[in-house]
């Protein structure tokens, strides 16, 4: 570790010590602080109409909420994520919009294994399983639900983990909030929503222009979003919705560097025509009623579409790419709620259905040779499930699940029709769990839980004979977890997980292989670590946030690639062992707020290192950032400075035909701004 991350930690462990609290004043003892937080209740299954108390959970949910998001100001998903044990989010394009997210080992190499849901909306994308985030409005959402493991309710791709997101409506009371932020990279940002209620009815509308010109060359970014949602709750049993979301965007990615361009300019961009362009418009029908006898119906139903445009010029080859997608689906779940031989026991079954149809077309050049693509694919998901939670004593909950997925691809090449294709997939996926609470402030928990991940028609058919793999298997997975929630002291709360996932047919790129590379099933791997996390309130006036991850990622059988032979024991590229974060928030004064937060992650093997071979590394890296903001009445102002040690390191690297290409991130930053809040006016 270099120098100037120890001079940042020493920082940051300083300034814990000097805003522990204040010295206390002579005179009677203060009251002990406490941590004012509200009960949790969890999503407790595929939709969120059975929502249950986190101490009946077995398993780790993590959750950020609302005011977490207001009081941060995160651009996206993953940077309001980033502090969650088991998260580390990486740049892996050149764009401050479109991060990567790794849960638990389990990131986008080559496609995602974690399964992300908006208002109950799967929003992976159908022809890669990739999420977009800059699709996803933060300013629109309620809350955020992180669920490390597999979780059989939620269905495919699964295996890392789920990250399900629920979005704001109008309240019971009127509100207009209105921002404004700017700094450095020609970044800027503005922003309005309102909501409320209107009788039996309540809506709730945002706008947000994001733009900025980027720390590297031709890094240019922009993104338009707007939202619109009314709700219909006539009386306590029914409640429906109805939303529709439009986002714009335009993204220049600056791309990795070579390793000998980086050292002479971390600014610099080998690719500057790379650009990645989304449209989205989604419609989403929510709907929950109560029924007689402890019964409840809730479903939704959307169609989402999609235009993407993308241009990549790469060492040996140019590509753009323009993709339309047009997907509708729905979800309709029954759960009953009742005592069985005098025990509390709730039942929920369900079933999903999505259809996407995928258009896509590429025109480009490699080595000199052009090429032509027109592709159409069709994917149908079907899915239903049942989940059951008793209470087999007051203090011991029994959790047993099961689903089933029935999953089939359609792949016509409009081109060569000889590379067209189909594939059925089917799995049964089973969780079992049990929690047990001895003492009001202690749950200990157990959990079973199985996963698996589709091969995506890209992976399966998109690059033609000889580059393309349909014969790939589906990737499966076994996670076994133990953990506990305490909260020993008022002011104080533990968390700790001990996991274990043994992954089979795991998918990976191996590039050397003739033309363009395949996608292969690589050896069995396994990823264990332990998850802890400390929040303390050492004065009322302090709160500290602790948390560390380990996770240790390894193939644990061999096999050969053309990059060389993967031994067992040779570590998962771009996982890191350790991940820490901590914060500090301080309020002086009524109305300011100073806050201080650090994030070390350790080294990294290279993507496309799966045997180990390289001697070079992603370098350890540690970022401290700091916070303030002052509320007087409606108004609030704040200012935020990011990397303050001005750190020179790398989030993402490659190894591309022997060369080492790294992902540099930005250098000290700031943004300021101010929300204007107006509330009650009617």
């Amino acid at each position: 570790m270099s120098r100037r991350v120890i001079r940042a930690v020493q920082a940051l462990v300083l300034s814990v010590v000097a805003i522990g609290g204040p010295a206390p004043a002579q005179g009677p003892p203060a009251a002990e602080p406490e941590l004012r937080v509200e009960e949790v209740v969890v999503t407790a299954t595929r939709l969120a109409d059975s929502i249950q108390e986190l101490r009946r959970v077995p398993g780790q949910v993590y959750v950020v909420t609302a005011e977490e998001i207001r009081r941060e100001k995160p651009r996206n998903v993953p940077e309001a994520i980033g502090r969650v044990p088991g998260i580390v989010f990486y740049d892996q394009v050149g764009s401050p919009f479109q991060p990567t997210v790794d849960l638990r080992g389990f990131n986008a190499q080559p496609n995602t294994g974690i399964a992300v849901f908006v208002d109950g909306v799967r929003v992976n994308e159908p022809d890669s399983n990739g999420v977009n985030w800059d699709l996803i409005p933060i300013q629109d959402v309620e809350r955020i639900e992180v669920l490390p493991g597999a979780t059989a309710v939620f269905g495919q791709n699964a295996i890392g983990g789920v990250i399900n997101i629920v979005t704001r409506r109008g309240g019971r009371a009127p509100q207009t909030t209105l921002e404004a932020a700017g700094g450095s990279f020609n970044h800027y940002w503005v922003s309005a929503n309102t909501s409320g209620p209107v009788g039996d009815f309540d809506y709730y509308g945002s706008f947000k222009l994001d733009r900025e010109s980027g720390f590297r060359d031709d890094s240019d970014g922009r993104v338009t979003q707007a939202t619109g949602r009314v709700g219909y709750r006539p009386w306590g049993a029914t409640d429906l919705s109805l939303s529709y979301s439009y986002v714009n965007d335009r993204l220049e990615q600056a791309g990795s560097l070579p390793l000998s361009v980086l050292v002479q300019n971390r600014k610099a961009n080998i690719s500057p025509v790379d650009f990645y362009a989304n449209e989205l418009s989604t419609v989403t029908f929510q709907g929950r009623q109560k029924l007689p006898w402890g019964f409840s119906l809730s479903g939704n139903a959307f169609y989402r579409q999609t235009s993407r445009e993308l241009q990549t010029v790469g060492l040996t080859s140019v590509a753009r790419a323009i993709t339309d997608t047009d997907g509708t689906g729905g979800a309709l779940q029954l759960s009953h709620e009742a005592k069985v031989w005098d025990r509390p026991n709730r039942f929920v079954i369900g079933g999903e259905i999505q259809a996407s149809e995928v258009d896509s077309g590429t025109t480009g050049s490699f080595l000199g040779f052009p090429f032509t693509s027109q592709s159409l694919i069709d994917q149908d998901v079907y899915g239903f499930y049942a989940q059951d939670t008793f209470d087999l004593f007051p203090e011991l909950t029994l959790t047993a699940a099961v689903r089933h997925d029935s999953t089939r691809l359609d792949f016509v090449d409009e081109i060569t029709p000889a590379n067209s294709g189909s594939k059925s997939f089917n799995r049964w996926t089973p969780r079992a769990g049990l929690t047990y609470t001895p003492l009001s402030v202690l749950t200990v928990y157990f959990n079973y839980g199985e996963g698996f991940r589709v091969p995506t028609t890209d992976e399966l058919f998109a690059f033609g004979v000889g580059s393309s793999n349909p014969d790939l298997r589906p990737v499966k997975s076994r996670t076994y977890e133990v953990g506990l929630r305490a909260r020993p002291l008022q002011w104080l709360e533990t968390t700790l997980a001990f996991f274990l996932a043994d992954v089979q047919d795991e998918i990976v790129f191996d590039p050397l292989v003739p033309p363009f590379g395949r996608n292969v099933n690589a050896p069995e791997s396994r990823r264990q670590g332990v998850e802890a996390g400390v929040k303390l309130r050492p004065h009322e006036t302090v709160d500290v946030l602790l948390n560390y991850t380990f996770t240790d990622a390894r193939f644990t059988t061999q096999a050969s690639l053309s990059t060389g032979l993967v031994e067992d024991g040779d570590r998962v590229p771009l996982v890191p062992r350790h991940r820490a974060n901590g914060s500090v928030t301080y309020r002086p004064l009524p109305g300011l707020e100073l806050s201080l937060t650090g994030q070390y992650v350790s080294s990294q093997v290279l993507l496309n290192d799966e045997p180990n071979q390289n001697v070079f590394r992603i370098q350890d890296y540690f970022v401290l950032n700091a916070r303030a903001s002052y509320t007087w009445k409606h108004v609030t102002w704040f200012i935020q400075g990011n990397n303050l040690t001005d750190a020179d390191y790398e989030t993402f690297g490659i190894l591309n035909v022997g060369q080492v290409f790294l992902m540099p991130a930005a250098g000290i930053n700031v943004l300021g701004g101010l929300t204007i809040r107006f509330e009650n006016y009617y």
